[in-house]
């Protein structure tokens, strides 16, 4: 997300669907419309956890006025089976709100970093704030953990053999990127440095694929510069490899796993013109090292919740212009 772009917020055409709305069975393949988010908004994190989706903090505000947008504390549950809504705790004044690491482990829910503050309107004090807190949901609370080493937003975080790893990110919009990995471990509840991501990116994503962290997409720098970049942190090892790239680059996209596919879904990129977010699907399987196009979302949004859940990747929220814009759409794309 990038702030200063245009305010007047154009809706995006939408391609057919077949629509589903709230609980829905297996269904046939493709795009089908889910039970709409409580408050629309970007930016924020999902994870399924204990049967439910989880979808964590984000922005919101009224669209086309860049003066309303705040950070949210908000956390929804998504009840998949019967397309109904609850909430869990807010986010602790001192977590990030938007551009969330998150993680599941054991059962919980981790937020690992992120963003707090809003940029881009115009008042002296707007900023995005790197927040180095680490927290965890357990039952009715939260519970602050060891900070991490940087702090950072727009990174992305997978839990592999009891630890979570943290990858990619920046201090702020605009400023050079972090390669820079950590891994955190809740028994000692203490972080340590891994080896460096070969690109430096922010805004990426990562799907857990094989016990190993495949990170996809991002920008780089104060242009935005959208990236197709996929490489692969095998912790076991320690060491990063390089895949074939996306065949669409992109930044503020978000990616979950069905089976043995890594789909990555949505996205922006600031060199195109409005509104410049993506409604593409893209499926990378690690087994032959190759990427597919799928059927598009009916919705083109980025600063977008993904989550897998029963055989279907969930794509909830985000924005459906560059920058500043908001959405309450919730779509689930299931598997041929």
């Amino acid at each position: 997300m990038k702030y200063g772009a245009p305010e007047m917020w154009r809706k995006v055409p939408i391609v057919a669907f077949v629509a589903c709305v709230c609980a829905c069975g297996s269904g046939p393949p493709g795009w089908h419309e889910r039970a709409a988010l409580p408050a629309a908004r970007f930016e924020a994190a999902a994870v399924a956890l204990n049967g439910r989706i989880y979808y964590v903090g984000g922005i919101t505000g009224i669209n086309g006025q860049m003066a309303t947008a705040v950070p949210v504390s908000r956390v929804d549950v998504l009840d998949p089976a019967t397309g109904s809504w609850s909430s869990a705790p807010d986010l602790p004044v001192d977590a990030p709100k938007h551009h969330l690491a998150v993680a599941v482990l054991g059962g919980r829910l981790y937020v690992l970093g992120g963003f707090d503050g809003i940029i881009g309107r115009g008042l002296p004090t707007d900023a995005f704030r790197p927040v180095a807190t680490t927290w965890v949901l357990e039952g009715a609370s939260w519970r602050r953990l060891a900070d991490q080493p940087i702090a950072r937003g727009g990174a992305t975080a997978q839990a592999i053999d009891g630890v979570i790893y943290v990858t990619g990110g920046s201090a702020t919009e605009g400023v050079p990127p972090y390669a820079d990995t950590y891994a955190y471990d809740p028994a000692r509840d203490a972080w340590s440095a891994r080896a460096s991501m070969p690109t430096a990116r922010e805004h990426v994503t990562s799907c857990l694929l094989d016990g190993t962290m495949i990170v996809l997409g991002g920008w780089v720098g104060a242009a935005r510069t959208a990236m197709n970049s996929a490489e692969r942190y095998d912790p076991r090892a320690d060491r990063w490899t390089v895949l074939a790239p996306m065949p669409t680059a992109r930044g503020g996209l978000g990616a979950a796993v069905v089976g043995t596919q890594c789909y990555a879904v949505g996205g922006e990129d600031w060199a195109l013109p409005l509104p410049g977010t993506f409604a593409t699907l893209e499926a990378f399987s690690l087994a032959d090292a190759t990427w597919r196009t799928l059927a598009p979302m009916a919705l083109a949004r980025h600063g977008i919740g993904v989550a897998a859940h029963a055989g279907k990747v969930f794509v909830l929220g985000g924005g459906p212009q560059q920058g500043n814009s908001y959405t309450d759409r919730v779509e689930a794309y299931t598997p041929e």
